[in-house]
């Protein structure tokens, strides 16, 4: 009688099977789900396994989850141990920390450490190309808050080169150089982002304020009433009505000045 195998023995391994993950890195995803259902409880959560000698791992959770309960000023210093420690084991994450790190500082009001942490991750090989056009981004905005107008046009550009369908990238390379004066590429640059985020009310916002600038009250005034009718609770929206009250009381052109044309 033919004696049958156990089945694991007639199955052959495929030759680029994965290592099964360690504990740690299943606990880490599972508090990385948990941080975005419910951060306070995941803050606690991975604080506890950080202290049971859960390594950077329970580091970059519990600076996750704290950044996503808007607690960044506490995120900032324990993402960056978790990416400094993840640069010592040779993890290819540490970029992504890093990044994360830096995101968070912004938001922190943090910016010269927002761009250490950033130009960290940008020294890494392991960050996907529109990785790196978001860390450009963001150290764009962080390089704007401390002044460096300029340095932060070429962060832009390289963003806008690595990710050209980042309509971020461009609605704030149309931001920037409307504040740098340069409308023209203000006006090419907001084109551009409208084309790929035209529900976007930050967006319909700052066509708005390019518009006012050039001197084209009848756009400003549309792109306004167009920020307010795709999201009239949002920030934008208050922005955009107020400024609207404003080129009421204000106009750019006066009824005299337009009669006489």
């Amino acid at each position: 009688m033919l004696k049958l195998l156990p089945l694991v023995l007639l199955v052959a391994a495929p030759a680029d099977a994965q290592p099964l993950p360690t504990l740690n890195e299943v606990q880490f995803e599972e508090c990385l789900k948990l941080a975005s259902k419910d951060p306070a409880s995941a803050v606690s959560s991975a604080s506890a396994w950080a202290q049971q000698n859960g390594g950077y791992l329970a580091n970059a959770c519990h600076g996750f989850a704290l950044a996503t309960d808007f607690k960044f000023d506490l995120a900032v210093p324990i993402l960056a141990e978790a990416a400094k420690l993840a640069d010592e084991k040779g993890d290819p994450r540490a970029a992504g920390f890093w990044a994360q790190a830096g995101n968070a500082a912004i938001a922190a009001g943090q910016p010269d450490i927002a761009v250490e942490a950033l130009n960290k991750a940008l020294a890494s090989e392991s960050l996907t190309g529109a990785e790196r056009a978001n860390s450009e981004i963001d150290r764009a905005r962080a390089l704007v808050a401390l002044g460096k107008g300029a340095d932060a046009e070429t962060a832009l550009a390289t963003a806008r080169q690595l990710s050209p369908e980042n309509g971020t990238a461009w609605l704030l390379s149309a931001t920037l150089a409307r504040r740098m004066n340069k409308l023209p590429d203000a006006l090419t640059y907001i084109q551009t982002s409208a084309a790929l985020l035209p529900r976007d009310p930050a967006v319909a916002l700052e066509a708005g304020n390019i518009a006012v600038a050039a001197g084209d009250e009848v756009t400003a005034r549309k792109q306004w009433e167009q920020t307010i009718i795709i999201a009239p609770e949002s920030r934008q929206a208050v922005t955009a009505t107020a400024q609207l009250a404003a080129l009421i009381a204000a106009p750019l052109t006066k009824p005299a000045e337009a009669q006489s044309r």
